[in-house]
């Protein structure tokens, strides 16, 4: 099955001056941000207490409720509405990390609030010390998943087809970092766990450009490696974009219908996917190519 039935002939390596510059404005906007604003990590790193409910009245009114629990546990606490339902509130409150006595206390003030006309589905509390392991294991996961990567690719291609992949790799972790940090999107466990899934989508689209990049030199070994890699790159156009689309139909369709909780994973795949599917084109081949071209080293020795 072909989109494009007939060969494209775009230019990659010459657009791809422009696209370099727009990802390190981006990365570099979102260092800013990083500096300015911070991290805003979940509860998983930073430790906390996280209580989903329902409250059957539809007249809560959230400022208020989130100002009475604020003074009552003299503590930020943030409340968000999850699901509409006639006469039913159902209610998301994190704050701090609460020991018994404070669940008790928040216990006591609805019981005194609403009766007995509210229901505590879920009470999940994480400290700061299982916060900090998360931290750590969560960096370690990263580093370690792109070291072997790249020790894969060096051993299949070659240390500059390596180096293309890792740049491409990170620079799509970068880019999708500093998309959450400019618009203060949560980072939890399950966006780090995105960002895994997102690394193994770029690669497969990377590792079969270059599959076709090394055909194509081995079928044309007097053409020129700037014409070679702008036809590997036309002749994948067709397959790179139906495996982006059909993934993309899949993770929209689970940011729409997946629920609050899968929201922030599924956005970050959709990100991904587009991030992925740019970084193969525009950032890995290209990197290598000049890789190439600076060192002056015949890359296809095996």
């Amino acid at each position: 099955m072909k989109i494009i039935k007939n060969i494209t002939t775009f230019n990659f390596l010459s657009i791809s001056k422009y696209t370099v510059i727009f990802s390190v404005l981006l990365i570099i906007s979102g260092l800013f941000s990083l500096l300015f604003k911070g991290i805003n990590v979940s509860i998983d790193f930073k430790g906390g207490t996280v209580i989903n409910m329902k409250i059957d009245d539809n007249d809560v009114n959230l400022s208020d409720l989130r100002l009475e629990i604020k003074n009552l546990l003299s503590q930020n606490v943030n409340i968000v509405e999850t699901n509409l339902e006639s006469n039913v509130k159902h209610l998301i409150i994190t704050t701090e990390f609460l020991n018994s006595k404070n669940e008790n206390l928040l216990t006591d003030f609805f019981t005194n609030k609403y009766n007995n006309n509210f229901t505590i589905l879920q009470i999940e509390s994480i400290g700061a010390k299982l916060g900090d392991e998360l931290k750590t294991n969560a960096r370690n996961a990263i580093i370690i998943s792109l070291l072997l990567i790249g020790v894969y690719i060096t051993i299949r291609f070659d240390r500059f087809y390596a180096l293309g992949s890792l740049i491409a790799l990170l620079h799509d972790i970068f880019i999708i970092f500093a998309i959450f940090t400019l618009f203060n999107f949560e980072i939890s466990v399950a966006i780090i766990a995105a960002f895994l899934t997102i690394v193994g989508y770029s690669l497969n689209d990377t590792i079969v450009i270059y599959d076709r990049i090394r055909e194509n030199i081995y079928k044309f070994p007097k053409k020129e490696k700037f014409n070679i890699i702008n036809q590997s790159l036309n002749e994948t156009l067709s397959r790179t974009i139906i495996t982006s689309l059909t993934t993309l139909f899949v993770v929209v369709i689970l940011y729409i219908w997946g629920g609050n909780v899968l929201q922030p994973f599924s956005l970050a795949l959709i990100i991904g996917v587009f991030i992925g599917t740019y970084s193969s084109l525009f950032i890995a081949s290209p990197i290598m190519f000049l890789l190439d071209k600076k060192f002056n080293i015949d890359i296809e020795k095996e």
